[in-house]
């Protein structure tokens, strides 16, 4: 805390034992996230010091709005989908990018946390704070661009298509799998299928569509409505960009979006 009684707009917060329960240190994600009233907004990407989701499951269950981008590395991570999944059941709205610039989370607008880099002389489990102020702006309006460039990820594989009827729901999983970035090995082992099964149903696709390469593929799907459109709003229940942005509280009309990657 400054001297005139005010505290700084970036505060360096080690880890503290939970409450209630001493045998378990809560980080100030936690911390910050038993705060949340109405929103969250969270760029999530490895390492963790916990997997543990219950803090997120219990607030989307109060009626607390998740807005979730996964880095390539989170969805890549041991056991993630099925986590993930529990989160997109209970309500998250969540999109994935092949990569993230930070591991971040902002709640309510008002707070934001950042884990400290590796080569920062903090304790392990050590967050940087942020309060209101121009830098929380910038970090709102980061998470609104990448927010707009990602891929949406839709629970079961609900993608636009399903609804359509022209893909099932395993075929518009696969499909936000492969578009998301992972290799036919890691969307193998996330569906629990062969990855031959993977290339085949991939190459099914790729025949249906009439096109001869996966990037070919991920026109066609966003052409044809198979899955959300970044920047368009797409599939998971967020509002397009130009209404989602906005800096200091108050709406606005973003600029152009940049691709983050």
């Amino acid at each position: 805390m400054r001297q005139d009684g005010t505290r700084p707009p970036v505060t360096a917060v080690p880890p503290a034992p939970a409450p209630q329960q001493p045998g378990r240190v809560m980080s100030p994600r936690d911390s910050l996230l038993l705060r949340a009233r109405h929103e969250v907004l969270h760029f999530d990407v490895p390492p963790y010091l916990s997997t543990d989701n219950g803090t997120e499951l219990d607030q989307l269950a109060q009626g607390v709005v998740y807005r979730t981008v996964y880095g390539q590395r989170a969805i890549e991570y041991p056991g993630a989908m099925v986590l993930i999944d529990q989160c997109l059941e209970a309500g998250e709205k969540a999109r994935v990018t092949a990569r993230l610039p930070m591991k971040m989370m902002i709640v309510d607008r008002e707070r934001a946390v950042l884990s400290a880099p590796a080569d920062v002389a903090l304790r392990p489990g050590a967050s940087v704070v942020i309060t209101r102020g121009p830098l929380l702006d910038g970090l709102i309006e980061l998470f609104e661009r990448v927010w707009a460039e990602s891929v949406p990820l839709d629970p079961a594989g609900a993608a636009l298509g399903a609804h359509e009827g022209e893909l099932n729901p395993e075929e518009a999983r696969l499909l936000t799998l492969l578009l998301s970035g992972l290799t036919d090995d890691a969307v193998a082992r996330h569906l629990g299928i062969a990855r031959r099964t993977v290339v085949r149903r991939a190459r099914s696709l790729m025949d249906r569509a009439g096109v001869a390469t996966r990037m070919q593929l991920g026109w066609h799907a966003a052409r044809r409505g198979w899955i959300g459109v970044p920047g368009r709003g797409g599939g998971d229940g967020a509002p397009p960009p130009a209404a989602a942005s906005f800096t200091g509280g108050a709406y606005a009309t973003p600029k152009e979006p940049q691709q983050w990657t």
